[in-house]
């Protein structure tokens, strides 16, 4: 075998590795800025978990074909990519980045190992592979701190970039003009749909289109719609796999089209999709106004799977040392390999990997940067990932956005299939309804008594899409509304209370609104070509409603006692007073708090 190639280079930069890190992880970005060609990956699956990669690409004409491991990398310090060659002048490759840090900010060590097969694999490597690699990384690394300085718009050079088409464009914009949307929030969507590059147009999330604006997400959101329905944008549905936070799925447009079971070729896993929590809304700019290239140039790097924040690939047999990341009690340790995941004390320790579980070998000695050792005694390899459990805030769910009286409103046939029902894991339901509206009227009539109730079920309706929720239907004079946000829900229910007192009738009636809030997960379904809920969430939250008495909240004690309510009582100046009702079917009696809102 010939001898190993290394092609080492270092380029300092003025800005910190926790800017830097976020850029330079897109590897799908930088295999297109540096000219690479586009990748056709095959799945394999593997029987003790995860999968087996196979990649074939024509570079200058060459056909290559190569096995890819799985990206190792240290946020925000390292990573690194090994492909083995089935054919062809090379045998390995090992590519990657480390970034340190410097008084001035950090130093990019960019490195190529190849290992050649042969006399012409290693020229090749040396005087022609090498060298185009460092010459373009660092234009490329130049670039991205021209970038952070404020000297180039866009990220990285030479990404595709398409032309829109004026007429269609100026014909959108000018629909997002008739819906008074602000030249200044027009013209920044503008720019976006024709500067931005290809890659940037096809999996756009508007909360994270927000934060780079500095604006409001909702109203980013608001602004994403609008365009979908003006033509500027397309939107589609993706299920998220739980276990790489991402989806190699086709995309849907409709909720129609989901189903409950999907499956990740890349991580080899089934799972439901939830509603809340792994099916996410994206958009993509209308191939109408504007070409978008998809294709695939790099699988899953480190900038594919910001929820990891290292990952370590332990061959059969093989133990190493894992320079960990600060150890927090929000990461937890996770593999395909291992059935159990589990959190890591801030200790030194030894991780041996079984299949049924880690076992944790953990010295009394604690520290915030451990050292610790992996060992796999198995006859498989065995990717470990040490990952945030909590998911990105940034992904649009179905629930966070079907849950918008917004979204209804613009969308009102996006419903799942009649055949479907897909589970919602968090669920904030509120019922309103009002006290004594049979005998009002009897008392002033019909027409004066029907004028009281409509302008109520405008309050609900308004106060609803003003806190983030939608109206799911009416019952009578009943009310069903959902939130995904807790306290949003809880100050939309102090706000119908305060704006419902504040409407009478000319004879000086007014209304008084009994309410209930209750969380749990629930199922959602097509009822009637809508959206609806269903579920014991649902249904004691309706039986709630049934024991106000007027001008207060009715609150599960489970719900009653968690931080947000707690932060929202501390406002409200009563805590309220528990009681216990035996409802039936139900197997115990339930506890809830009667809350004052006058």
């Amino acid at each position: 075998m010939a001898a190993l190639v290394k092609i080492e280079e270092t380029v300092e930069l003025p800005h910190p590795r926790a800017a830097v890190w976020p850029i330079l992880s897109r590897t799908d970005w930088i295999n297109r800025a540096i000219g690479l060609p586009p990748v056709k990956y095959e799945i394999q699956p593997v029987p003790e978990g995860g999968t087996r990669v196979i990649a074939r690409a024509r570079l200058a004409g060459v056909a290559l074909t190569w096995q890819e491991f799985p990206f190792e990398w240290i946020e925000p310090k390292s990573y690194q990519v090994r492909r083995v060659f089935l054919s062809g002048p090379l045998t390995e490759g090992v590519m990657g980045l480390r970034l340190r840090d410097t008084s001035g900010g950090c130093a990019i060590e960019i490195f190529a190992h190849f290992t050649p097969r042969n006399v012409l694999g290693r020229l090749i490597a040396r005087h022609v592979l090498g060298p185009k690699t460092m010459r373009d990384m660092r234009a490329l690394v130049r670039h991205v701190s021209a970038h952070l300085s404020g000297r180039q718009s866009r990220v990285m050079p030479k990404l595709p970039t398409a032309a829109a088409n004026p007429t269609t464009l100026a014909l959108g914009l000018q629909r997002l003009r008739a819906d008074h949307f602000p030249e200044p929030v027009v013209a920044r969507l503008n720019t976006l749909l024709t500067e931005q590059p290809d890659v940037e147009l096809s999996h756009l999330r508007p909360f994270a289109v927000a934060r780079r604006w500095q604006a409001d997400r909702w109203e980013t959101l608001r602004l994403f719609l609008h365009a979908t329905r003006a033509g500027l944008f397309n939107l589609s549905w993706e299920v998220l796999c739980p276990n790489c936070r991402s989806t190699r799925l086709p995309r849907t447009s409709s909720l129609r089209q989901l189903s409950r079971v999907a499956h990740c070729d890349v991580c080899n896993i089934k799972y439901d999709a939830e509603f809340d929590k792994s099916v996410e809304l994206k958009f993509s700019v209308h191939p109408a106004v504007r070409p978008c290239d998809e294709q695939t140039f790099c699988l899953v790097g480190p900038g594919g799977k910001p929820h990891i924040v290292s990952q370590l690939y332990v061959e059969p047999g093989q133990q190493r040392d894992w320079d960990v990341p600060e150890l927090t009690p929000d990461l937890r340790l996770r593999s395909l390999q291992v059935k159990a995941s589990t959190p890591l004390p801030a200790a030194d320790m030894e991780v041996v990997c079984h299949p049924e579980r880690f076992e944790l070998r953990v010295s009394p000695t604690r520290s915030k940067h451990p050292k610790v050792r992996v060992a796999n005694p198995n006859a498989f390899p065995v990717l470990l990932a040490l990952e945030q459990h909590d998911w990105d805030d940034e992904i649009l769910t179905a629930s966070r956005v079907t849950n918008w009286q917004e979204f209804r409103d613009l969308f009102a046939t996006e419903v799942i299939s009649p055949t479907e029902q897909i589970t919602v894991g968090a669920q904030v339901v509120v019922f309103t309804d009002l006290r004594g509206s049979t005998a009002m009227y009897n008392r002033i009539g019909d027409a004066p008594a029907y004028a009281l109730v409509r302008d109520h079920f405008k309050i609900m309706h308004d106060v609803v899409a003003a806190h983030h929720g939608t109206v799911v239907k009416t019952i009578g004079d009943a009310v069903m509304a959902v939130f995904s946000d807790l306290p949003e829900a809880l100050a939309a229910v102090r706000q119908m209370h305060t704006q419902l007192a504040g409407i009478k009738s000319r004879t000086g009636e007014k209304l008084e609104l009994k309410s209930a809030l209750h969380t749990g997960s629930c199922l959602a379904v097509n009822a009637n070509e809508r959206l609806d809920f269903f579920g014991s969430t649902i249904n004691l939250a309706a039986r709630l409603v049934e024991h106000g008495r007027g001008g207060d909240l009715i609150i599960t004690d489970e719900t009653y006692w968690r931080d947000e309510t707690r932060k929202f009582l501390g406002t409200a100046g009563d805590p309220g007073v528990s009681e216990e009702e035996h409802f039936t079917g139900a197997p115990a009696a339930v506890k809830f708090w009667r809350i004052p809102m006058g």
